[in-house]
């Protein structure tokens, strides 16, 4: 199945944030990281680590490395555009 232009996962959680009215302030409170550093993944400019996946799977319910697996496919389908000179396979 061809990847179209995955979201950053930062995005999904934005929403999930905005529909269950919690700040980014009092997630990153409750999750015990500071503000800027959910701030800067929620807007795309980090990425979410295994740490963070965990962190998120035990406040909110979450499936574990649900967040990992999204921002996988996000970074797998940025690579596949940058459209890299092809490695030729070991023989």
């Amino acid at each position: 199945m061809a990847m179209h232009n995955p979201s950053h996962p930062g995005e999904l959680l934005r929403e999930w944030l905005t529909g269950a009215q919690i700040s980014i302030t009092s997630l990153a409170a409750h999750i015990g990281v500071t503000r800027s550093t959910l701030s800067r993944i929620i807007n795309g400019h980090a990425v979410f680590t295994a740490e963070m996946d965990l962190r998120l799977h035990q406040a909110l319910g979450s499936r574990q490395r649900l967040w990992l697996d999204m921002q996988i496919q996000c970074d797998l389908w940025e690579l596949k555009q940058a459209k890299a000179p092809p490695i030729n396979r070991l023989r």
